[in-house]
């Protein structure tokens, strides 16, 4: 070990170094995709969630009602972070040239 250098990957925080080297890999349109198609599923879950639980479970009225307003927030809060991400994907693909902006105003 000793005299070994070790060559770090800048901006790894506290990932290895191979973690560090796939993720750095990873295109951006592949993340924004991968992250929309999870935001998705991830509110199909809540939307069933908010359904199943109050009506189909043994549970108290005051855990019925937490559920609701938990679930009815987290799906505010994902479905305005899937549309901000949404608008920074199109916007990414714009500046890539991948597609072009009928509405460009410069």
């Amino acid at each position: 070990m000793e005299g070994e250098k070790i060559t770090k990957i800048e901006g790894k925080y506290v990932f290895p170094n191979s973690v560090a080297k796939f993720m750095k890999g990873i295109s951006q349109r592949t993340q924004y995709e991968a992250s929309m198609m999870a935001m998705v599923c991830i509110l199909a879950g809540l939307i069933f969630m908010t359904i199943y639980i109050p009506f189909f479970t043994d549970l108290s009225t005051l855990m019925k009602i937490g559920t609701i307003v938990n679930t009815l927030a987290g799906m505010l809060f994902l479905g305005s972070w899937l549309v901000t991400t949404y608008q920074q994907y199109y916007a990414y693909l714009i500046v890539m040239d991948i597609i072009k902006d009928d509405k460009q105003t410069l």
